[in-house]
């Protein structure tokens, strides 16, 4: 580290002063190169009120990196420095927000800079969203190049156009991916697309939806089916939303589901509530009873008293 870097940094650490602290942080964002002056300086601009004075020293960073990507592995740098123009808002910005998009690093096969691209789609949508809907499009199409630990890109792209009401490219992944998706292990992805189709979704469509992913009983998979059937009260598949719950060998999906017949406030899907938890094995007895205490209801009450004294029953007669 060069000496000038080394008493910036030592400056940057001992003063008290945000503004003080702001400029010096630009400063070393501006004349420095070495990891650690670039990582004290982002860390300081992090935690500071940031405004148009910071954009050029930004982009000048981030061109630099982007030019010289061996120099920031795994693109670390460009995503937080993307998301500090992110948080500018400035309608200037496209040109950084489609090099981040564009950007793949493969070390040595699979691609490392998923969450650049997720950042720089979010700063995209914001600027130009009808562009930004092409590339959460193509991120559809590209589970191999998402990430394993929190599907992004994808997961962003789903929401992205589900905001924006652009369902077809979220139902063409499910019907042409959506398999595939599951097979690589990315069962939050396709759940996160199934809750995605939006109330005026045909039901014909999404049955036939239904019967690819709900048999294969994937826990957040079939959250996504139950998010969706009951958010809009899809009346035509509760059957469906029964067979879910009551067959599922998850015993989270299982919470998940009566704990969102609860929360529905629906006459019809509380009174399911109460005929799943009548007949309900006893290891399911602690879902309904943590379903039935959202439920502000005497007839709740009455049946929560009568789970919790099975339960006891059964306790005193493993004793």
């Amino acid at each position: 580290m060069a000496k000038k870097d080394s008493q910036y940094i030592q400056q940057l650490r001992q003063t008290s002063d945000p503004i003080e602290a702001y400029y010096l942080a630009l400063e070393l964002l501006a004349q420095s190169r070495q990891r650690d002056v670039i990582d004290a300086a982002i860390r300081t601009l992090e935690h500071s009120d940031l405004d148009d004075r910071a954009r050029p020293a930004l982009r000048e960073a981030f061109s630099y990196y982007a030019d010289h990507p061996t120099r920031d592995s795994g693109a670390l740098i460009r995503e937080k420095i993307t998301r500090l123009l992110l948080n500018l808002q400035h309608p200037d910005e496209v040109d950084i927000f489609l090099r981040g998009v564009e950007t793949y690093e493969r070390q040595p096969v699979r691609d490392i800079s998923q969450n650049l691209r997720t950042v720089a789609l979010v700063g995209l949508s914001a600027i130009k969203p009808g562009l930004s809907h092409l590339y959460a499009t193509r991120f559809l199409s590209e589970v191999d190049d998402s990430s394993g630990f929190n599907g992004e890109p994808i997961m962003t792209a789903i929401t992205l156009l589900e905001r924006h009401e652009v369902i077809a490219p979220i139902y063409q992944f499910l019907l042409v991916s959506g398999l595939d998706a599951l097979e690589a292990g990315h069962n939050e992805i396709v759940g996160k697309g199934l809750e995605s189709l939006g109330k005026d979704f045909p039901i014909s469509l999404y049955t036939d939806l239904t019967e690819i992913f709900a048999k294969r009983d994937r826990a957040l998979v079939n959250m996504g089916i139950i998010s969706h059937i009951i958010d809009y009260r899809v009346k035509a598949l509760y059957a469906k939303l029964e067979e879910i719950i009551t067959t599922t060998r998850h015993d989270e999906l299982h919470n998940y589901g009566v704990v969102m017949l609860a929360a529905s406030r629906d006459e019809t899907l509380k009174n399911l509530l109460f005929q799943l938890a009548k007949l309900g094995p006893e290891r399911q007895i602690e879902n309904f009873l943590e379903a039935l205490a959202l439920v502000p209801d005497e007839q709740a009450q009455v049946l929560s008293d009568s789970l919790k004294k099975r339960s006891s029953s059964r306790k005193q007669d493993d004793a």
